[in-house]
């Protein structure tokens, strides 16, 4: 858990290094002093300074600032009980109001452009990873409630492999699972293939409230063919090897994993597993061991495909990387809508803590797969977390970038300065705002922190 948390805090801490860059470029191109330039907040554990500006590294590494010349004038201004702010060299409020959208907004921007960059990065050197095939489970058939979910609905099948999507080839489950995550609520047009025919659907992917996607009741089928074995867990000691294909448990016969994970429902001290191992049947009893959490994991993992990226020229990469950030950016946005629409909150919503533990367990989990293996996840994550910094920092909301661009934009269209209190207290709601979401986000994060 600690590996997890200093590779998810070194992973945030270059997010925000780049979005306070590009506030910093931002504002030195403009002539702005920026006094300090941190990444993370509270006390400082050590600091150097070059020219104007104080470089630091602070004790709580959930963020960064980049603190700009001006908020002493506005300060004093209040203080003064003055109608205007001082117009000193080098202030933020010495500039055009133009010019301060430009600085605000470089933060987040320069979020998109980590994103667009590594992605394309990655896209053009290539990468393999693991996904089931496009051959679906109906999780209704799994289910002990009777409920019929959307898969059910639109007429699918166990079996049925899907070949598109709204049109779009499909080629494993990770694609499928992709397309009805970001579409929840929304209409879309599946073809599959059923005994040798093609078959289209209309499906309504329902809203998972836990998640903020879409779900239509499925699991992938997974062929129940023994890929890894972890060492002293039950699987080992019974004997089973790579390779070896269960056919049957406790002489019920099974397709695929499904098959399997529903035998254990009931938590048998031991099961008999029949098998197949150089074209002759085997069987094996194997004892199971269960967690305080009445959890079993008979120690194998079952085979499941591998995929490899095309070649990709520059160009080609940098569209990829384009449209793959512009595709979380609109996922974004439909996740805020998604927190109206009766979503789980606690469940919905991460906050730092959280994303850093996710951060750290997603690249630790691929290292071990792999040094390469492990830097492609690790900064495609960071790519989801920066296009998620670029939205959520451009929300109309007062102390995040999008609310003082929305008041500089204001400042044009009525051709006149606010008063000092009057921005004051504009800023004070807006910390309140962040402060309550803050805390929220951070309760919620302990509970998964417990949990986990």
């Amino acid at each position: 858990m600690i590996i997890n948390i200093i590779i998810g805090l070194t992973g945030l801490g270059i997010v925000v290094f780049f979005h306070e860059a590009g506030h910093f470029l931002a504002a030195k191109a403009f002539g702005i002093t920026v006094k300090t330039f941190s990444l993370g907040w509270g006390k400082k554990i050590y600091s150097f300074n070059y020219g104007e500006t104080e470089y630091c590294i602070s004790l709580l590494p959930l963020g960064g600032y980049c603190q700009l010349k001006g908020e002493e004038v506005l300060k004093q201004a209040i203080e003064n009980n003055s109608d205007t702010i001082e117009s000193e060299e080098g202030s933020l409020y010495s500039v055009s109001p133009w010019k301060r959208i430009v600085v605000f907004f470089a933060g987040p921007f320069m979020n998109l452009v980590f994103s667009i960059v590594v992605l394309s990065i990655i896209w053009f050197n290539g990468f393999s990873y693991f996904s089931p095939e496009s051959r679906i489970i109906l999780a209704s058939e799994y289910s002990s409630s009777g409920e019929l979910f959307p898969a059910d609905q639109a007429g699918l099948r166990t079996g049925d492999r899907i070949i598109s999507i709204d049109d779009r080839p499909i080629l494993n489950y990770h694609e499928i699972r992709e397309a009805i995550a970001l579409n929840p609520e929304e209409k879309l047009k599946i073809t599959a293939m059923r005994d040798g025919q093609a078959i289209s659907a209309v499906i309504t992917p329902e809203l998972n409230k836990n998640t903020g996607g879409g779900k239509i009741g499925i699991y992938p089928w997974i062929d129940p063919v023994i890929a890894k074995i972890t060492p002293g867990s039950p699987a080992e000691i019974s004997g089973l090897k790579e390779g070896d294909k269960i056919t049957a448990v406790s002489g019920v016969k099974i397709n695929n994993q499904m098959d399997l994970y529903d035998k254990l429902i009931s938590k048998p001290d031991k099961i008999d597993l029949t098998y197949i191992r150089n074209n002759t049947l085997n069987t094996v009893t194997m004892v199971l061991q269960y967690d305080i959490k009445g959890e079993t994991d008979p120690g194998f993992i079952f085979d499941i495909h591998k995929y490899s990226t095309p070649d990709y020229s520059i160009p080609q990469a940098f569209r990829k990387g384009v449209s793959e950030s512009f595709t979380t950016l609109f996922a974004s946005i439909k996740g805020l809508k998604s927190l109206f629409g009766g979503v789980n909150l606690n469940k919905a919503v991460s906050g730092p803590i959280r994303i850093t533990y996710m951060v750290g367990e997603a690249a630790s989990q691929a290292f071990s797969e792999g040094i390469e293996q492990g830097f492609i996840n690790f900064f495609q994550f960071l790519s989801l977390i920066s296009i998620a910094l670029f939205f959520m920092n451009l929300l109309p909301i007062p102390a995040l970038d999008g609310g003082q661009i929305l008041f500089s934009a204001f400042e044009i269209i009525l051709r006149k300065n606010f008063k000092p209190k009057f921005i004051y207290r504009y800023q004070i709601v807006g910390f309140v705002f962040i402060f309550f979401l803050l805390f929220f986000s951070l309760f919620n994060d302990i509970l998964f922190l417990v949990n986990r």
